[in-house]
């Protein structure tokens, strides 16, 4: 080594000893969250609406323990929830399943929660999933009174059809947790099929409940870009145009227990011409079936087949520029849920859905139910507490109350999220102050309320479900196989209080069967002493 090469050499040296020492030194003088985990070049992406709406709110507010309806507006949108049971003169068993099931208006609290709180791990370093994490908090599943209702019904008769629109983000992208969630219902309540599939979707290729594939030029335009007067979004949040004579599209069914096929499918598209023709290709059938889309509502729908199959194919080389939303497939009886996921969105853009459009989507697919799940892109920009976002979804579940007057709602709380401090990933203090604004904005709009924080086992479980594959190494998203444990978590969470529901109105009916046949035998006794008279000498 030459002389100069040599001096280079312990200045690079001495030059990283100076370094070293000088972190060392200051390192307890430095930010616990220095560094962030970050295992993924995946950009995130986030909707404009959240932006706007956290630099529109400039002075934060204080916390509150409880918020309930209080604005006029919101007094307008509280439904007739009681309606239904009325209708079947079962209004008296009201009382005992509120207090079966039951709520309580205290909020979840940061001060609930040991943030260094370890779990114990055996000989080799194993750590189990914590169980879940029960919560003596606002939960308001006497809200789904009506949903209940109708799943009660469905059990009994073995007739009608409940239906469930699942909204979210990209954590029930290619239809995860919602798959499974579906599945089970299916088997307990009848029904067959993966629901409302769009004609494209970020997922397509990847999802397992159906495969579909798009063919040529598609113009999508969905809520996440903005406002769209001219062409209001369909149920899913999206509108599709065949750009040119080569748009096609095709659907595979696949192996999700019972969605095997593809049942009963029925396109919903707008406004079309007479010579608009849509040429559909079934199984491995080589003549095209062709359909007119002259339908003049804003929302059309056509029964493309009575069969249930295995392949699809819809061609729309004769339906220059037919505004498109998707398919439905989907038995008459029994359940169906409906999946509809955005990477990025965080839950409003779903005030960009026209209410009128709604309405007409909900007077043939008829909605139970609509859950909302999201959470994990609010994450992504850190607040003092999020009164914001409380207040913006509070205005979004109104307008969607008001889009599907019929249907009870569901609020999910965000899941944990990972965050590095000190060397160590721990659940950030930041995941319970969001939590806490979804359980407000589900209190003040009479909605119900689940948390998969607490399902998964509350603070610091995100790296123990990341350890066990449950979750992927961003520790924000679940695994396939993760999916499938918090999708089967919803259903016996839901199916638990349906139980208690169901048990209540079980014991009413053999209530008034026992009265009624009570008020027969005693109507008879009285006619048969009025036949009586005195024997003659």
């Amino acid at each position: 080594m030459e002389f100069k090469e040599y001096q280079s050499f312990v200045s690079a040296v001495f030059i990283i000893a100076i370094g070293g020492l000088l972190f060392y030194f200051t390192q307890p003088f430095l930010p616990a969250k220095i560094f962030t985990e970050n295992t993924t070049n995946e950009q995130i992406v986030v909707d404009s609406l959240m932006i706007n709406a956290m630099d529109s709110f400039e002075k934060e507010e204080e916390e509150e323990e409880y918020l309930p309806l209080s604005e006029p507006e919101a007094q307008a949108i509280v439904k007739e929830k009681d309606s239904l049971l009325r209708e079947n003169s079962i209004e008296d068993i009201l009382p005992h399943i509120k207090k079966t099931i039951g709520s309580n208006s205290k909020m979840i609290k940061i001060s609930d929660f040991n943030y260094n709180k370890e779990y114990p791990s055996d000989s080799i370093g194993y750590t189990a999933v914590p169980s879940p994490l029960n919560y003596n908090s606002y939960k308001g599943l006497e809200h789904l009174q009506r949903f209940f209702e109708k799943l009660y019904h469905l059990e009994q008769s073995k007739k009608g059809k409940v239906r469930i629109a699942y909204y979210g983000d990209s954590m029930i992208d290619g239809d995860l947790i919602v798959q499974d969630f579906r599945s089970a219902l299916q088997s307990r309540f009848g029904g067959r099929g993966v629901g409302f599939v769009s004609i494209e979707s970020e997922s397509a290729r990847s999802r397992y409940s159906v495969k579909h594939y798009s063919k040529g030029n598609w113009e999508e335009n969905n809520y996440m870009q903005g406002k769209t007067d001219s062409i209001p979004y369909g149920v899913n949040g999206a509108v599709f145009f065949p750009a040119d004579s080569t748009a096609r599209v095709r659907y595979l069914a696949s192996g999700i227990k019972n969605s095997t096929r593809l049942n009963s499918p029925v396109l919903y598209y707008r406004k079309g011409n007479k010579s608009d023709i849509l040429q559909v290709i079934e199984e491995k059938d080589t003549v095209q079936k062709e359909f007119f889309l002259d339908g003049q509502s804003n929302v059309n729908h056509i029964a493309l087949s009575n069969k249930n199959l295995k392949k699809i194919e819809l061609d729309f080389s004769k339906a220059p520029n037919t505004a498109v939303y998707g398919i439905d497939f989907s038995d008459a009886v029994g359940m169906a849920v409906d999946g509809f996921s955005k990477r990025g969105n965080s839950g409003l853009p779903l005030s960009m859905l026209n209410i009128s459009q709604m309405k007409q989507f909900d007077e043939t697919l008829s909605y139970d139910l609509i859950i909302l799940q999201y959470g994990a892109n609010v994450l992504t920009r850190k607040s003092k507490n999020y009164n914001w976002y409380r207040s913006r979804m509070t205005k979004v579940v109104q307008h969607l109350q008001l889009a599907f007057p019929e249907a009870d709602f569901l609020i999910l709380g965000t899941a944990d999220k990972g965050t590095k401090i000190e060397a160590t990933i721990k659940t950030d203090t930041s995941v319970v102050k969001l939590l806490r604004s979804q359980q407000q904005y589900a209190a003040r709009t009479e909605s119900a309320f689940l948390s998969l924080f607490h399902l998964m086992g509350g603070v610091n479980t995100m790296p123990i479900w990341t350890d066990q594959k449950l979750a992927n190494t961003d520790f924000t998203h679940f695994s396939p196989k993760g999916s499938r444990k918090i999708g089967r978590m919803l259903y016996s969470e839901l199916m638990n209080e349906y139980s208690a529901f169901a048990k209540a109105r079980s014991l009413k009916e053999q209530q008034l069967k026992t009265k009624d046949q009570k008020q027969i035998t005693d109507s008879l006794n009285i006619a048969n002493d009025s036949l009586k008279t005195p024997l003659l000498p």
